[in-house]
Formats: C-alpha cells, sequence, structure tokens
C-alpha cells in the first residue's frame, strides 16, 4: 500500500503542468492531466521484472543496498521536516532569513516539529500493532482532520506557511 501511495503522487506530479506567476513569483498548478494508461503500464513493467529475477540475483546486496542508501538520502534533503529538526537547536544569526526561526519564532517551530514527531510516533505505533494495523489509511485520514481544525486553532495561516505547511487552496 505504501509504494502505492508513494508510486501516484509521483504520477500526479509527472502529470501535472505548472506556470511561473510573476504577481505571486511561485509556480502554480496550470493543469494536471488524467490518465489511467501510465498506471496500467508503470504496473505492467513492475511485473515485466518478475523475468529479470534470475539476472537481478547476481547483483550483490551491497550494491543494492548501496542505491536504496544514495536515494533515501537524496529524499531526505529537501525534506523541511528533518531540516527543522536540524535546524531547532541551532543560532540564530546563522539561519536565513525566510526560515521559519526568523519569522514564527524558535519555540513555535518548536511546538509544531514535536507535534509532527508525536503524529509519526503514532502512526509507527499504530502500523506496528497487527490489531491497528489494518486500519494504518484511517489513521491518516484523521491526520487531515488534525490538520484542517485543529492546527489552524494554535497556529495562524502564515505561521503554518513559513512552516512549510500551507493550507490546499
Amino acid at each position: 500500500m505504501c509504494g502505492a501511495t508513494v508510486q501516484s503522487m509521483n504520477h500526479v506530479r509527472a502529470m501535472t503542468e505548472t506556470q511561473f506567476n510573476e504577481k505571486t513569483e511561485k509556480l502554480e498548478i496550470v493543469e494536471v492531466t488524467e490518465t489511467r494508461t501510465t498506471g496500467f503500464v508503470v504496473h505492467a513493467m513492475i511485473a515485466a521484472t518478475l523475468a529479470l529475477l534470475p539476472l537481478l540475483r547476481n547483483v550483490p546486496i551491497p550494491v543494492v543496498s548501496g542505491v536504496f542508501l544514495f536515494l533515501g538520502r537524496k529524499l531526505m534533503s529537501g525534506n523541511s521536516f528533518l531540516a527543522r529538526i536540524r535546524d531547532s537547536m541551532a543560532e540564530k544569526k546563522r539561519l536565513s532569513v525566510d526560515h521559519p526561526i526568523q519569522t514564527v519564532g524558535r519555540n513555535k517551530m518548536n511546538i509544531f516539529t514535536s507535534l509532527q514527531i508525536f503524529c509519526l510516533g503514532g502512526l509507527w505505533c499504530f502500523k506496528q500493532n497487527p490489531a491497528t494495523s489494518i486500519f494504518f489509511p484511517s489513521a491518516i485520514g484523521l491526520l487531515m482532520v488534525l490538520r484542517s481544525f485543529v492546527l489552524p486553532k494554535y497556529f495562524t495561516e502564515g505561521e503554518l506557511d513559513a512552516l512549510g505547511d500551507p493550507s490546499p487552496i
């Protein structure tokens, strides 16, 4: 299930046409092309790898581990959650002007990041328990409720935007 979610998000991102808006100085979504062909082709290619299993057995495990280590490190470099954890103890003067600590303050940023850590830990515990793991997608749905109705009571929209969690348009 988790792998299909990542594929779906990457598929939507790949099928999205964006355009730079000079007024807001941001990329805006112009159109998302809907198609079922790419999903079918991706899954057909995954199924076709079964024919390559005899060749894949010749690839050493350290090489495969290195590829996954590289991919994991590459994905973590743009993650604002991990950057906020890293910067939570940094000196304020060493951070950029647009850093969340400069705009919302260290206390608010640490509260928001701690809440995210708590939710991540809760999801992990929820997934690890065999009795509740089947309801994992519903737990993710509860996070959307938390974001939509609870967080706006404690953080303004400007603060959430600065923290890297703007409301969807």
